[in-house]
Order: structure tokens, then sequence, then C-alpha cells
């Protein structure tokens, strides 16, 4: 059957920006202040994943969908973005984002792209703004729960899926599908038994090869 079903990260791989959570931070002016103090206090482990979000998205209480989005529309995407959707389109290959950032960028990229899914994290509003609160549905680094999740939905196996992630928090989405694509500009570094490319055209082509292979 082969590759039924592509799971692909969205902030740094779909998108250029790495990190949507740090872009509406630094585009709002306040990065610098308690933004990257709760960053460097989960990255030391001092905090756990949920507490970073909901530390973050407090920061944001008060702040209105319609100024969010303005600042969203500024993320380009990746070069090579809406070609990758369309050639797995046209191998009606189910697409899936699977990401740990703000569902107001993801639901835009999932619309503009036509991706058939998306699961990411949803700041929480009421009549138009933001309250301060965080849904987490990925959490960083178990993006494989997700995906098992969404396999056993569709009768799908771990062989009939691929995955293509810029590796920030993707280890969990590699390790739970049969070919594993990461956009990396150091491709040299090859720690992993995983396919590093450094553009979306190269991810595409990779796939194209692959999936010719299994027709053999």
């Amino acid at each position: 059957m082969g590759i039924r079903v592509a799971f692909l990260d969205c902030d740094g791989t779909l998108t250029k920006v790495k990190s949507s959570w740090e872009y509406l931070h630094r585009r709002l002016n306040i990065w610098d202040g308690l933004a990257v103090q709760y960053q460097e206090l989960f990255r030391a482990g001092k905090i756990d994943y949920v507490e970073f979000c909901e530390r973050d998205a407090f920061l944001w209480k008060g702040l209105t969908i319609e100024k969010v989005m303005d600042i969203i529309s500024e993320i380009k995407y990746r070069e090579g973005a809406k070609t990758l959707v369309e050639f797995l389109k046209s191998l009606n290959v189910y697409t899936v984002i699977v990401s740990t950032g703000i569902s107001l960028v993801v639901e835009k990229v999932k619309k503009e792209l036509g991706i058939d899914l998306a699961l990411s994290n949803e700041l929480l509003s009421e009549n138009g703004v933001l309250t301060g609160a965080v849904k987490i549905n990925v959490e960083f680094n178990k993006k494989d729960r997700v995906v098992k999740k969404i396999l056993n939905t569709f009768n799908f196996e771990k062989k009939h899926a691929c995955a293509i992630g810029d590796g920030e928090g993707d280890e969990g989405l590699f390790n739970a599908v049969n070919l594993a694509i990461i956009l990396t500009d150091n491709i040299k570094n090859n720690e992993k038994d995983y396919i590093y490319c450094s553009t979306l055209y190269d991810a595409k082509n990779i796939l194209e090869r692959y999936i010719k292979s299994e027709k053999i």
C-alpha cells in the first residue's frame, strides 16, 4: 500500500519561522522579559512543557484575535511548501500537520495549503479577546502520541506513514513513522537514522524516489 499519510511539522518546516510563540513575543516586544526566562526554565527542565505554554499564553491575556492575526499574516512559507503538499495530494496521501505551534498560525497554514487535518495548541479566547489560557493538544517531543492515534483512527500502520520536520520537538514524530525526513542546514550531522535535506523541494524529491522504489 505504500505511503498513505504524511505528517508535517509547521513552524520551521512549512513556514520560515522556527517558533510562532517566539515570533509573536518578539513582535509584541515582550520576548526579552519573562518570555525568554520561561523558555530558559523549560530548557533547563525546571518547568514542564504544559506550564511553559501556560505561562507564555498568560502574557498575551487581553490581546485581540484581530491583532494576533495581523501579526501572523507576516509569517512566510518555506519555498516548496505548496509544491510538496500538491505532490502529496496528487498521490492521494492524507496530509496532517502535527505542531506545538499556535493554532491560529497552524489553521491558517492548513487552509491556505489545503492540508487535510491539523493539530496544534490553542490559545483560548472570549468575544475575540485572548483569556490568557491555552489548550495543549500537542506536547514537545511527544508527537508520537498524536501520530499513533491518527494511524489507529484510519487503520494505518507505521509502514504507511512518513514525516517531515525541522527537528525541534519532532523526535516523537520521526520515531512513529516509517520514513522520517529532517530539514537542516547541517546535513553532515546525521546522528540518527533519519534522511536529512535542506529544502522542501529536496524532501519532495526524496519522497518521490521512495514511492517509486516501492512500486518496483
